[in-house]
């Protein structure tokens, strides 16, 4: 079911490919994987790709499509399209989970801010009652010889 394309990338290729069980290795041994294009030549056309070439070390650069080659035209703008559109509302619906979920650390923020707040100002009572309590100390200590 593949076809030669007329780019020069796949021209220039020389691998021999077998097909163990329905899934296609190529000289390097790995089982290539199955993809799907969604450049605007060619959207929504699958290929068969090794996995080598998607590491960096891109040993191997085996590639062949597994889906006849779309004519020009109507259909396949609106495959691409529609592919722009539903990628634009993933982000759309991923962005408006991002804001909902700052919405909820600032109300969490805002609850901790609080008692922040809350704490600074019993440790503000605290110190003063400390300080108190050090004057009282004091004149009793002072006082201390004439009480006895």
């Amino acid at each position: 079911m593949s076809s030669s394309s007329s780019t020069s990338r796949n021209q220039l290729q020389v691998t021999h490919v077998q097909s163990q069980e329905g899934v296609k290795v190529c000289d390097c041994g790995v089982p290539a994987k199955e993809q799907t294009c969604w450049k605007i030549t060619n959207p929504g056309r699958r290929f068969w790709n090794c996995q080598n070439s998607m590491t960096r070390l891109r040993k191997c650069s085996f590639f062949e499509w597994k889906d006849e080659e779309q004519a020009d035209g109507y259909y396949k703008n609106l495959l691409y399209s529609l592919k722009q559109k539903l990628d634009a509302k993933d982000e759309l619906s991923e962005m408006n989970k991002l804001r909902r979920r700052i919405a909820e650390v600032e109300f969490l923020m805002s609850q901790e801010q609080y008692k922040v707040a809350k704490s600074e100002k019993e440790v503000h009572y605290a110190r003063k009652a400390i300080g108190r309590y050090r004057m009282i100390v004091a004149l009793l200590l002072l006082a201390w010889p004439y009480v006895f």
